[in-house]
């Protein structure tokens, strides 16, 4: 932050420094939330696997008992390890949490993409003195490309933040891939004119950290600012849609049945099941992301495609 407010007043920018340092303050709670998910987490998986090698010690089973042992003991000795566990996690939380803590990581979520602003407002005004060699323009540029996926994570945390709407997670998303392409745009600039270039990064992050800092998220950066937006075809926005959807879907597949398998599961039952349950959650996600009447048309889009005739 002292770097940051140096150069921005080494520059002339306005710098909000009172309402950027509020914004920045630690959030209690966070460590015994994080504890209680975590814990939940952990000791609910090892339950299933609990409950898997209870039900799999059978004959037939994936741990069929044999004349010279038995397999029904192996799910308490499996229970008695669940007090070593937690005693585990908790020197691994405390311990993320003070690392976290010293990151900076311990802020409401919405405020962390400041740290990287401030610091790209410090290398900018750095790179702008007449003396400065270009391999700090380089160093700068590659900051800018490292904006990208906080503003990203920005956005969803925001939207999931106020309701999780989908017409505010997509105007959130729209708004901050314009701001991240306005830098991208400045960064370009520093290769042929790295003081003007790197003003313009300076007055960007300054611009951005104050609005961020004072809660305006769907306008982080003014309109005059912002680059215009780019078309994308209706066929590539559509291809996105359906990859990312079968994606999800076949991960999820993945895990279910590799948690299934072990417990004797015929493979022939399996099979069919995967099919049938990746279809559904294929259109269960593009439902629940776009609405009913897109997902049909992009299932039907699917179908269109294997059903069309090769071309004569």
């Amino acid at each position: 932050m002292t770097e940051a407010q140096a150069g921005a007043t080494e520059l002339g920018l306005h710098l909000d420094a009172d309402t950027i340092r509020s914004a920045l303050a630690y959030e209690r709670g966070m460590l015994p939330i994080l504890a209680f998910k975590v814990a939940a987490v952990s000791n609910a998986f090892l339950m299933v696997l609990i409950a898997g090698n209870r039900a799999s010690c059978r004959p037939g089973g994936y741990l069929e008992p044999t004349p010279t042992g038995d397999c029904a003991g192996v799910w308490a000795s499996w229970s008695a390890q669940l007090v070593p566990l937690n005693f585990l996690l908790a020197l691994v939380i405390v311990t993320v949490w003070f690392t976290s803590a010293s990151e900076g990581w311990s802020i409401p979520r919405c405020s962390r993409p400041i740290y990287p602003l401030l610091s790209l407002l410090a290398a900018s005004a750095t790179v702008a003195r007449p003396a400065t060699r270009y391999t700090e323009a380089i160093k700068l540029s590659q900051r800018v490309s490292l904006l990208g996926l906080p503003l990203r994570t920005f956005a969803g945390n925001a939207a999931s933040d106020f309701g999780k709407r989908r017409a505010l997670r997509r105007d959130l998303r729209t708004h901050l891939n314009r701001v991240d392409a306005a830098f991208i745009q400045a960064a370009d600039q520093l290769a042929g004119n790295r003081a003007a270039a790197a003003l313009r990064l300076a007055e960007l992050s300054a611009l951005t950290a104050n609005n961020i800092a004072a809660g305006r998220f769907t306008a982080v950066l003014p309109t005059e600012a912002l680059p215009e937006v780019d078309s994308i075809e209706p066929d590539r926005l559509d291809g996105r849609r359906l990859a990312t959807a079968c994606l999800c879907a076949a991960v999820i597949v993945i895990l279910v049945f590799s948690a299934l398998s072990p417990l004797g599961v015929p493979v022939e039952l399996l099979v069919p099941l995967a099919m049938v349950m990746f279809l559904i959650l294929v259109y269960t996600l593009l439902a629940f992301r776009f609405g009913l009447s897109e997902a049909t048309r992009l299932t039907r889009s699917i179908g269109g495609f294997f059903s069309a005739s090769p071309p004569v």
